[in-house]
């Protein structure tokens, strides 16, 4: 018999006789007549119509006997130690990995543009962090650091405003 004519003639009910009989994973899965996949937790061999067996659980939430069991179905494709679960961990990983490594490209090619930008000032210039004290609100707008009474700027200067103190002298 031909899987392909199998799956467009059989129902889920007329396969279920050929892989229900089946006790083990390995057997289940090696099935000739019937597409069977094995649901680990209660031990059945059960038919699985789906195109993709592996993603079945995701259109049919009673794909396994348990419920709970479902994202557990081991499949022809991968074998009995691969589940559903197994599979989407995986490449969910794989994924995100990837985004993250783009992510972090991306913020190292702005930090380079932002780097280039700011040297982009002419010969004589220089930065450093200035700490001014600032009253509870500016302007009517609330801010964070403006509550504790302080807030950090970047304050460029000229080569000759080198010698000027960076502190200011009381008195």
């Amino acid at each position: 018999m031909d899987l392909q004519s199998l799956r467009s003639n059989e129902t889920f009910d007329d396969l279920l006789p050929i892989c229900w009989h089946i006790n083990d994973c390995w057997p289940c899965l090696r099935e000739k007549s019937a597409p069977c996949s094995w649901c680990p937790s209660s031990m059945t061999c059960i038919p699985n119509l789906s195109t993709l067996q592996i993603l079945a659980p995701i259109a049919n939430a009673d794909i396994c006997p348990l419920w709970s069991e479902r994202w557990e179905v081991r499949t022809r494709g991968l074998g009995c130690h691969v589940s559903t679960i197994t599979l989407l961990t995986c490449v969910v990983s794989v994924v995100s990995t990837f985004l993250v490594m783009g992510l972090m490209a991306l913020a190292f090619r702005v930090g380079k543009w932002v780097g280039e930008k700011w040297k982009g000032k002419e010969e004589g210039w220089w930065k450093f962090w200035r700490w001014e004290t600032w009253g509870w609100r500016r302007w009517g707008v609330w801010k964070f650091e403006w509550a504790r009474g302080w807030r950090v700027t970047l304050v460029d200067v000229r080569r000759d405003e080198e010698r000027t103190p960076l502190l200011a002298e009381e008195g």
